[in-house]
């Protein structure tokens, strides 16, 4: 009896891990599967043909779409990334009033409803006389997109020995060369992260984008969204799976990277 239950739990956590797999991976594998159905239906298979990815490439809505969101994500992510390496090289670095507020208000993003700050966002650029584009579309994305990048790097930077900056210091580096040769350099990992999580949370934003996009800076998934309204065919599946392409080349590019600094 205690070898059965033994067993059991010994395939626990096994079968656990592939239903997860499962779970995660199977409608992945769905969408790309059908991208390649020749027929308009993505529940029953008719067929091999690669004329979906042809009509995506050929979609000057989509291409736009593309390119209004590679922009804006390319743009918040590197905005992302200097104020939250600002922001969390401040709170480790140096003490002030306020640090545990200012903090706070850094990560606020992440707990306040984004519709909140989307509509928030709308009504001061209004206000303000700013025409809604690619503007209110950045500043919205880097106002999402901040606190992953000051998170990462806050935690990075708190593991940093302090004993480099001294070392460098006694060597008679300035402030700036402490920071270009010694911080930089050991932080560049985190930032990186930090950067690259920023662009995806921008690119596949949905919620802001609604709200503070405007006439001619539709992003792609809006796009995609207003094609769901005519009917879902292949042709989405097959930008899908493009994007899904796309994400893994970054993330291989990323990690090759990564191993290279780790010889």
């Amino acid at each position: 009896m205690k070898t059965s239950l033994s067993r059991v739990a010994g395939l626990y956590v096994p079968l656990v891990t592939l239903l997860g797999y499962v779970f995660l991976f199977a409608p992945l594998t769905v969408l790309m599967l059908y991208s390649f159905n020749s027929g308009r239906s993505t529940v029953i298979w008719q067929g091999f043909t690669l004329d979906w990815y042809l009509q995506a490439f050929n979609d000057n809505g989509l291409r736009h779409g593309l390119w209004v969101s590679t922009v804006v994500a390319v743009a918040s992510a590197l905005l992302s990334s200097v104020i939250g390496t600002s922001a969390a090289l401040a709170v480790v670095k140096r003490d002030f009033r306020g640090k545990n507020l200012f903090s706070t208000l850094i990560i606020a993003p992440l707990i306040l409803p984004e519709i909140v700050l989307a509509v928030g966002l709308l009504v001061t650029s209004v206000a303000a006389g700013v025409t809604l584009g690619y503007i209110t579309l950045i500043a919205g994305h880097v106002l999402i997109s901040v606190p992953f990048t000051f998170l990462i790097v806050r935690a990075s930077a708190s593991a940093l020995n302090p004993r480099l900056d001294e070392a460098a210091a006694d060597l008679g580096a300035t402030g700036v060369q402490i920071f270009l040769r010694v911080t930089l350099p050991l932080l560049m990992p985190a930032i990186l992260s930090g950067t690259l999580l920023s662009a995806v949370v921008s690119f596949d934003n949905f919620v802001m984008s609604t709200f503070v996009s405007g006439v001619g800076t539709t992003p792609l998934p809006l796009q995609i969204y207003s094609m769901l309204k005519s009917g879902l065919t292949p042709k989405i599946n097959a930008l899908g799976t493009l994007l899904i392409a796309l994400n893994m080349l970054a993330v291989a590019l990323v990690l090759r990277r990564f191993l290279k600094t780790m010889r």
